[in-house]
Order: structure tokens, then sequence, then C-alpha cells
């Protein structure tokens, strides 16, 4: 139960509203006002949207802010398809450069401010997650290059292997005579995926006659090291997927 420090209901509604007023504010220049939302960006700014006045009505946009900030992470292409489909979802248009609606009455400003802010929000997190996706398929395909230059022949893609407890299906085995000799599990830094590995390649690890086991990191500086730590206990190897060709070798 969370107790109520002796507020008033007058003290609790002076707090109150002053946090609501912090949560957003408003600069005018001429004809158009700029409001900073309590939405935000993935790196934690406030999204500010643009109301630019005509004729009674308003204009409201997100003035490119969300175009800039994927042009600043280097996704600019990325963004582009991901925001068409991101103003479809909020009803609203986008210009290649803007998310905006046109000819907004004044009692329907809080609702597309609000329309607003969120799109652009989503535009530029959907765009990271993209931009991420699209490194963890170069990275994989690094993983296949790398470990096919390593073993030749002896490599077995989306291979499955026994542990001690059941038969796990690993990203590589390297595989001589039916005998498995290593294998090699792809990780990305998201925390579902390296809980599987861990939990995967320690149960192979656990074997008595068990083969050399390495995890390779699709992002080794963007997997928080703590979690490498927890991977490294469960196998002989942890190291990036571009790693030299020898590392490879070295862990097998």
């Amino acid at each position: 139960m969370v107790a109520s420090i002796g507020l008033t209901n007058e003290n609790l509604q002076e707090i109150a509203d002053e946090v609501a007023r912090s949560l957003s504010h408003a600069m005018v220049e001429g004809r158009t006002a700029f409001i900073t939302t309590a939405v935000t960006y993935p790196n934690g700014t406030g999204v500010v949207v643009r109301l630019d006045q005509d004729d009674g009505n308003f204009f409201v946009s997100d003035d490119g802010q969300a175009s800039l900030s994927a042009e600043m992470f280097g996704a600019s292409h990325v963004f582009a398809r991901v925001a068409s489909e991101v103003a479809k979802r909020f009803s609203v248009e986008y210009d290649q450069r803007s998310f905006f609606i046109l000819k907004v009455k004044r009692h329907q400003l809080p609702a597309a401010v609000a329309m607003i802010a969120n799109a652009s929000s989503v535009s530029v997190d959907r765009t990271l997650a993209a931009l991420d996706r699209q490194k963890v398929k170069v990275s994989r395909e690094l993983f296949v290059n790398r470990i096919t230059e390593a073993f030749g022949s002896l490599a077995v893609f989306d291979a499955t292997v026994r542990g001690t407890s059941k038969t796990w299906d690993v990203g590589a085995a390297i595989i001589e005579d039916h005998r498995v000799n290593a294998v090699f599990e792809f990780v990305t830094p998201a925390h579902t995926s390296v809980a599987s590995a861990h939990m995967k390649m320690g149960d192979i690890s656990a074997m008595f006659e068990r083969p050399r086991t390495a995890i390779v990191l699709a992002d080794y500086d963007k997997t928080d090291a703590a979690l490498r730590r927890i991977l490294s206990s469960s196998v002989d190897a942890v190291f990036a997927a571009k790693a030299e060709i020898s590392e490879y070798r070295l862990a097998a």
C-alpha cells in the first residue's frame, strides 16, 4: 500500500499540475508555435511538434525532426520506407521529410499534436530496429562465410546436436567422420538470444564427451559485458562474428 505522506488534496493537486506542466511546454515565434511534448525519441529527448496558423486553421507537423534523427544515424534509406507505413498507421501525412496534418481546427489540436508526436517517435524507433536487423543479417552472413572459410566441407549449418538433456538446433557444427568436433552458436545482443544460447550451449558443454563450444556475437560491443561473462561461463570461447579466421579455427 502506498503511503499518503500527509498530503492534502489541495497540495496533491498543485503537485500534479506542476508535473503536468513540466511534461510539456511551448514556445511561440510569430505565427508559429513549437510544443515540446512528453513523447520521446529513443534517445530520451522530447518530440517537438510545430503549429503554423493559417486562416483560422492550423498546420501541425514534426518539422522533419524524425527524418533528421534518422539521417544522423545514417539510416535515411531505412527511414523513408518505415515512415510511410507509420504515417498510414497514425492516419497522418508524410512528404519525404515531415509528418503533418493539414487544416486542423483549434479544438482538434490536442489530438493532432499527440498523433504527430507519436508518429514521429515510433518512426525513429522502428527505423533503429530495422537498422539493427540489417546489421544482424550482415553479421550472420559474415559468420557463415568465416565458418565456411575456416572449415570447408566439415561445416554443417543449422545442425542438430545432442546435449545432456535433449537435442539442440545450433548455428553450425564441425563434423568429421560422424563425430561433432565443435559447435558454434550465432548470438545477437537481444536478451532472449543470449538466454537461449546460454541454456543451449551450457547443456551441450555439460556432456562428458563433448565437442568444443563457441558463441559468436553478432555485435560484440553492443552485447552487455555482464551478459558476455555469463555466456563465457557456458562455452569454451566467446568472440565477435568479424573475428579473424584463425580465431574460429582456434575455437574448434
